[in-house]
């Protein structure tokens, strides 16, 4: 979210120098700007993604291991649907304290993405945050070298 800010700040650069703000055509920049974000963002997707399913598919009992990849799923739905939520939302506050929102409008260059990306970047912060707070208190289920069972062990006594 962060690279996603920068580049913005410099497309609106780039069209604020041109004196195209107004204008409907493209900008003279190349679209491997865009391409950092791009590449930041799928790879997070990625290894987001394949973390989630791993953890699913190890910590799950084995009668339970398909509803809990169907729930990773539904999660990542739901997570899409709320970021529509979360754009309108922001609609909805910026609207109330200026004359038009940060996303409104048929011209990009009049939109204020910039500021919508460091709040993401913000909140990404504070998701990561949480993640650390429960990931500390989790105790991973894994086999026992002498026995087939499972046993429970903390992050503690794993990290010895």
């Amino acid at each position: 979210m962060a690279t996603a800010a920068l580049v913005e700040i410099k497309r609106k650069k780039v069209a604020q120098q041109s004196g195209l703000i107004n204008s409907t055509q493209p900008l003279p920049i190349t679209f491997l700007w865009v391409a950092w974000q791009y590449l930041f963002l799928g790879s997070a997707d990625l290894f987001s993604l394949a973390g989630m399913m791993d953890f699913f598919f190890t910590e799950a009992p084995f009668s339970m291991r398909s509803l809990a990849t169907s729930l990773s799923w539904a999660s990542l739905a739901m997570g899409y649907y709320l970021s529509s939520v979360l754009v309108e939302l922001v609609n909805c506050i910026t609207g109330t304290f200026r004359h038009t929102p940060w996303l409104y409008g048929s011209n990009l260059n009049h939109y204020h993405l910039e500021r919508f990306y460091w709040f993401m970047c913000i909140l990404s912060g504070l998701n990561f945050l949480h993640y650390l707070f429960w990931a500390r208190r989790y105790s991973y289920k894994t086999l026992g070298p002498d026995n087939e069972k499972e046993t429970r062990i903390t992050n503690e006594s794993a990290e010895v």
